[in-house]
């Protein structure tokens, strides 16, 4: 029989006891050997406090007075003294918040059971307070000791400790896989393996937003043009009714287990907080929309603005106020109910016939609803220090209600839900802040349906905040929701470093608050992990698609989780991870100790379940197996091409350089590539050798070349340094590879340029070579895209005037022209060419080898970038392609064969090829492939917009609804 007491607490797990780490004598140990079915307890203990004796025993209550039989108090003192093994827990036992039992194990009568029972937290805090932070510490030790297995409680020693509890529901050998046997589900798995939407309309109370909620599954939306996706609906709906009820969630730190007699408590392995019932929190009043691109995540949000915009914000629970309204004279009945309507947040608008264009209108009464338009104040904070002065109350700041959604997007993004808001709804009243636009009053304000801001405008606001009146505007106002489009970059918020959207948010009155984005965080994308069976994940085999299964690195999945977790604390305020230390009643909770694993942060301590929770809680979005269908056909293809002989040439000098520099170096001395102090140069020789993948002939210069050859055949003659013959063969290789490259004419000139060689056919009378890059003629002709734009500028007034053309070619003028340009080239390149230097010193490292710097100027390439296409979105027309009609005979045979990337010659036969009936998007990693690809569309007279960095976000949104709707631009 166990006494009262006991019961209340945890029967948690055991602990081992070696007799001879105890040096407990013989005579004392044996006789407890002879009742192996008789556990024992320690205690008992005098009441609490700090005036217990040596070993906090109590022995006048020793004789059996009590139900529990206690241990020999000689066995009690070897085990609880200073020396003890159960030392470190002495205090927990004398302060209550433990109970121990001892017996010797069944199996083993060299060693003895400790069962170990938990006071719960929710249990007796009065009599026993649980915030000793070095009892707290203790307890964590403790249980990180404990054997939680069902053979330890029942007194044998265990082959194997098992660490943690039990799961309700489970058995133990479920448990125990759990326990390491297998590594835990990636945040990447984790995240495409999220429930999709269920929403469930008869949970909502409120029977505005469950009739909402049925409309939206229904698509009967007033003022939606749009018949919504079964897929956008069940989104829609689950978003409503989170923003109208809050549902109760099991706080994410706690796993639900089973002590050791089958009773249910809830445990937090990274605190050691030991519950007996749940403690729960309101689920967050918002949350991430991450529906996958393409998906129409801002229809969906359009949706839930009209099905729900009848509905008004309401005073908060913590405001509300039974006091009466006092007016400063006596109101009519009208106003009176007017107040009282909009007060209680009444959605009057449907009653008055305000959104239906056929319904009976009610103006008196709408009127006086406007009249009397619903506010609470707010109480002005507390003074830190009292003044001596004397001084009045200190005044309430008023806050409107209003039915108006504030929607935050990129600058460049603003056209487009502008856009969208046009083509998919009608009656919606939108206005729009992406410029120096002023705010209306507060009054004016509270009216509209969308208030939508720039993301540059919404900031700039709050820099100004003292000055800035639209700013106090809309902080007297309280907003059902707030949208953040693309507002993963919330992520990057931390608690002493936010920001100012942030901050500004948080300064406003906002009901619901929502981030709206294809990928929560970098690492988060779209994978269809319902294509892998168990067995195919077992043994490593590619997913039916023909691709192998996605997954993140553990350094990317750590900063994933962080943007996550800064979402959900700082913009969310999602409990726990908003806790604040100074709020009474709870505790903090270490997002980085809770939810990444110990191989991602020496803090990490979490377990999935927890991560699951929250990403649950927090996320909506739906499978991909279950909407893939609904997505037009992907046609992946990748392409592998062989490179061109000059793109062989320059990654066979890559490899030329790093073995001059790994031999001469003999890979150890400080100026070998890999060598750690050498980090920076390694870095841009990778990415130089990135960008040499689609063309690197502007890399290193002939004297260069020729440099590093010589120093690499000195150090062989000199033979001052022992290399083994591997290395001797690999140096003599890589010097006559070297030889070969130095006099390659067409390297030199893509060096000299620092353009892609072009080859033209059938030039115009053979007369190629004062327009060539190498001086020589013949058929094709090398040249670049700069030349030719020139020539074709050059000839355009004549292109349909055979006599004048001869003329030009006859009078010497057309080759003058092109020995022109080409000096021009030159010179151009001659001033900006600077040796790249790092701290003022050359980078230059073992054998006078280089990184291939391209000393071309970055600034000045993405200045031709966005010059190429300043003036070509305000055309509205595009002059046609040359059909051959009406050209002279020397110009209608000229053609554009090749170029000396393999990559570019590619892009360009598919732009071509494709252009008549598709819109393209070609993704680049450089503005050199820009700058390259854009020379030869404008060749050929292909509109083309360059979304480069350089833009500004107003020039980035035109260009975006230029791409939408201009078909001209392919």
């Amino acid at each position: 029989m166990f006494s009262g007491d006991l019961l209340r607490h945890v029967a948690a797990g055991c602990l081992v006891v070696d007799k001879p780490q105890t040096k407990v004598p013989t005579s004392i140990w044996s006789p407890v050997g002879t009742e192996t079915t008789q556990w024992r307890h320690l205690g008992p203990f005098p009441p609490l406090d700090d005036t217990d004796g040596p070993n906090g025993l109590k022995s006048s209550n020793h004789n059996g007075s009590t139900e529990l039989p206690f241990l020999a108090p000689e066995l009690q003192n070897y085990l609880l003294s200073s020396s003890g093994s159960l030392a470190r827990y002495a205090r927990l036992l004398r302060k209550g918040w433990i109970r121990m039992s001892f017996s010797i194990s069944c199996n083993n009568p060299e060693q003895g059971i400790v069962r170990v029972y938990l006071l719960p937290d929710d249990v007796d805090n009065r009599r026993i307070p649980r915030s000793d932070t070095s009892l707290r510490k203790a307890r964590l030790n403790l249980l990180g000791q404990l054997d939680f297995s069902q053979a330890s409680w029942k007194g044998e020693i265990p082959t194997t400790r098992s660490s943690s509890p039990s799961g309700f529901g489970s058995s133990e050998s479920s448990n125990d896989s759990q326990d390491g046997a297998g590594p835990e589900p990636s945040l990447l798995r984790l995240f495409n393996s999220l429930p999709s939407p269920n929403p469930m309309p008869e949970e909502i109370q409120d029977p505005d937003a469950r009739e909402a909620a049925y409309d939206l599954l229904d698509s009967r939306i007033q003022g939606l043009t749009t018949t919504l996706y079964s897929y956008q609906r069940r989104s829609a709906a689950l978003m409503l009714q989170k923003e109208a009820q809050q549902q109760q969630v099991l706080d994410p730190r706690l796993v639900k287990v089973v002590d050791q007699l089958g009773t249910p408590w809830y445990y937090d392995a990274v605190t050691g907080t030991a519950l007996r019932e749940p403690r729960y929190y309101d689920g967050p009043c918002g949350g991430i929309l991450a529906e996958e691109m393409g998906l129409g995540k801002t229809l969906i949000c359009l949706a839930l603005i009209l099905a729900s915009r009848h509905i008004p914000s309401a005073i908060p629970d913590h405001l509300r106020t039974d006091k009466p309204v006092i007016r400063h004279r006596v109101g009519s009945l009208a106003d009176m109910a007017a107040a009282c309507i909009t007060r209680s947040s009444v959605p009057w608008k449907t009653v008055f016939g305000c959104l239906a264009p056929d319904a009976m209108a009610y103006p008196r009464c709408v009127d006086a609803i406007r009249r009397n338009p619903g506010f609470y104040h707010i109480p002005a904070p507390t003074r830190r220090r009292e003044t001596r002065q004397p001084s009045g109350p200190p005044p309430l700041t008023k806050v409107f209600l209003s039915h108006c959604s504030l929607v935050i997007v990129p600058a460049n993004l603003v056209r487009q839900w502008e856009q969208e808001i046009a083509k998919h709804t009608s009656g919606l009243k939108v206005l729009v802040f992406d410029k120096k636009k002023e705010l209306p009053p507060v009054e004016e304000l509270v009216e509209y349906d969308i208030v939508l801001f720039s993301t540059t405008r919404f900031e700039g606001m709050w820099k100004n905040m003292g000055l800035c009146h639209g700013a106090q505007t809309l902080a007297k106002v309280h907003f059902k929701r707030c949208i953040v489009d693309e507002g993963h970059r919330l992520g990057n918020s931390a608690a002493q470093r936010r920001s100012n959207i942030q901050e500004f948010v948080d300064h406003l009155r906002i009901t619901a608050k929502w981030v709206v984005t294809g990928t929560p965080s970098k690492g988060l994308f779209g994978v269809d992990y319902t294509v892998c069976t168990p067995e195919s994940q077992a043994d490593g085999q590619e997913t039916p698609l023909g691709k192998p299964r996605a997954e993140s690195s553990p350094d990317l999945e750590r900063g994933d989780l962080k943007c996550i977790g800064s979402i959900a604390a700082f913009y969310l305020k999602m409990r726990p991870w908003a806790n604040l230390s100074t709020e009474p009643g709870d505790s903090p909770a270490d997002w980085a100790a809770y939810v990444t694993q110990p191989s991602q942060s020496d803090r990490g301590a979490g377990y999935a379940g927890c991560l699951k929770a929250t990403l649950e809680s927090l996320i909506i979005r739906h499978r991909l197996s279950e909407i893939g269908n609904l997505l037009p056909a992907v046609d992946e293809k990748i392409v592998y091409l062989d490179g061109s002989h000059q793109d062989r040439l320059v990654l066979n000098l890559f490899a030329m350089m790093i073995i001059f520099n790994a031999v001469q170096s003999q890979r150890t001395d400080q100026d070998y590539f890999f060598h750690p102090r050498q980090r920076k140069a390694l870095v841009e020789l990778v990415s130089n050798l990135r960008q040499a993948s689609f063309f690197g002939g502007s890399f290193f210069s002939a004297a260069q070349i020729h440099k590093a050859v010589d120093t690499a055949e000195r150090f062989l003659h000199d033979g001052k340094v022992q290399i083994s013959s591997a290395d001797e063969t690999l140096l003599r290789d890589a010097i006559e590879f070297g030889r070969l490259a130095g006099q390659n004419g067409i390297k030199e000139c893509a060096n000299l340029f620092r353009e892609i060689p072009l080859y033209v056919q059938n030039f115009p009378w053979q007369a190629g070579k004062a327009w060539s890059l190498d001086l020589k003629d013949g058929d094709p002709v090398c040249t670049d895209s700069r030349m030719i734009l020139a020539l074709q500028k050059y000839l355009q007034p004549l292109v349909d005037a055979p006599t004048s053309l001869q003329m030009l070619f006859e009078s010497g003028r057309f080759a003058e022209r092109g020995r022109e340009e080409r000096l021009k080239g030159l010179e151009d390149q001659d001033s900006t060419t600077e040796p790249a230097t790092t701290n003022g010193q050359a980078k230059t490292l073992a054998g006078n080898t280089e990184l291939g710097q391209d000393s071309s100027s970055p600034s000045k390439r993405r200045s031709a970038i966005l010059g190429k296409v300043s003036s070509q979105v305000q055309e509205t027309t595009v002059a046609a392609e040359p059909n051959g009609a009406g050209i002279a005979a020397p110009l209608a045979g000229t053609q554009l064969i090749a170029t000396a990337s393999a990559k570019l010659s590619y892009l360009v036969d598919q732009i071509v090829k494709h252009k008549e009936l598709e819109q393209m998007i070609v993704f680049y990693e450089n503005d050199n492939v820009a700058y390259y690809l854009a020379g030869v569309l404008d060749i050929l007279q292909i509109p083309h917009l360059i979304y480069a960095k350089g833009l500004t976000p107003e020039r980035r949104a035109q260009y975006v609804a230029t791409f939408n709707t201009n078909p001209k631009f392919r």
